[in-house]
């Protein structure tokens, strides 16, 4: 972990126990089948019930596990709601089961239960289809694709029925929680309209994917949106974010809560800064994109999995570039991008 930052718990909370972390918040953990192999959620005391932040994937463990929650930690209090910050599995991937459970609505922005629902809706060979001419145009290699094609269908898998109907959130939403407000902020690039919760009265916020203390949120750039720019729109988001007291606590989706937000948000975006530099760098002579994504992760061993979320990250910042005018795009005689500066 950075040193920077200031870790006020040394552990986290046991698969099915919860660990409170400030005045009526509670801090949970959940398994994810791959590398990150957690995600933090959240309980909020609301007077004579609770509410859920963020759900963890569809699976037998992860249900069996809240349910394990639901019968020692609530004591006999039910849930009023279910709060999701973005559409990512991890997220969002039991809603339905729990908001059938409770008989309760999710809460979610609505572009992000827009694209959870376009997720699960989706249809796999148009998916597939898509895939391979998004990544064809990325220089990816016949086999490589073949290969990745079929993660798609595995990251699909974690996420169960996702409710037909929500309850917008926006970035004007003033929720109250135990007589408290709960302020949004609206965050871009990661997810489509991510919703981080700031409480000043308690001084916590809940920052979802938007402020992880040692790993950076995956932005790529998408096969439905191959010219986007989220690493741009991303890096906007992060300003909003300098008007909090630094001393805050921070509770993120994955590693362990921390002080010290602004320090956290320059680290972001030098981290950035310094890995266009390396593109740049690299961009004498003309390259792909998987040309770039190798050299820009050189230093790690990548699975499938790894390289399609490492393309996707750097085709964001090969799209920054371009769109600052550091790099100029073209197509090669076999219809792929290249890039050169």
């Amino acid at each position: 972990m950075t040193v920077n930052l200031n870790f006020p718990f040394s552990s986290a909370p046991e698969a099915g126990e919860i660990k409170k972390v400030a005045d009526g918040v509670f801090w949970l953990r959940m398994p994810l089948p791959f590398s990150l192999k957690h995600i933090n959620l959240w309980l909020l005391e609301d007077h004579d019930s609770w509410v859920i932040v963020d759900t963890g994937v569809c699976n037998d463990e992860t249900s069996g596990l809240w349910q394990q929650i639901f019968d020692n930690h609530l004591d006999g209090k039910p849930v009023s709601r279910v709060i999701a910050t973005h559409c990512h599995p991890d997220h969002i991937g039991l809603a339905g089961w729990l908001t059938d459970y409770w008989d309760v609505e999710l809460w979610i922005t609505q572009s992000e239960w827009q694209q959870a629902r376009l997720g699960v809706l989706s249809e796999r060979e148009t998916v597939k289809l898509l895939m391979a001419q998004h990544y064809d145009r990325l220089g990816v290699p016949k086999e490589a694709l073949k290969r990745m094609s079929r993660i798609q269908g595995y990251f699909k898998n974690m996420n169960g029925d996702i409710p037909l109907t929500y309850h917008r959130v926006t970035a004007d939403s003033q929720i109250m929680i135990n007589g408290r407000s709960w302020q949004v902020f609206i965050g871009h690039g990661h997810s489509p309209e991510h919703a981080s919760y700031y409480c000043e009265e308690l001084d916590v916020i809940i920052g979802g994917d938007m402020l992880l203390p040692k790993i950076t949120p995956a932005v790529s750039v998408s096969m439905e949106e191959p010219n986007g720019n989220p690493l741009q729109r991303f890096l906007d988001s992060l300003e909003q974010f300098y008007g909090i007291s630094d001393k805050v606590l921070v509770l993120p989706s994955h590693e362990m809560p921390y002080h010290n937000l602004h320090t956290r948000i320059d680290e972001l975006k030098l981290h950035h800064k310094n890995r266009c530099q390396v593109i740049v760098d690299s961009c004498e002579e003309s390259k792909t994109a998987m040309e770039i994504t190798e050299i820009m992760f050189a230093h790690r061993q990548l699975n499938d999995f790894d390289i399609l979320m490492a393309l996707g990250e750097a085709v964001a910042h090969i799209h920054l570039l371009m769109y600052q005018g550091r790099l100029k795009r073209f197509a090669n005689a076999q219809g792929s991008w290249e890039f050169i500066r």
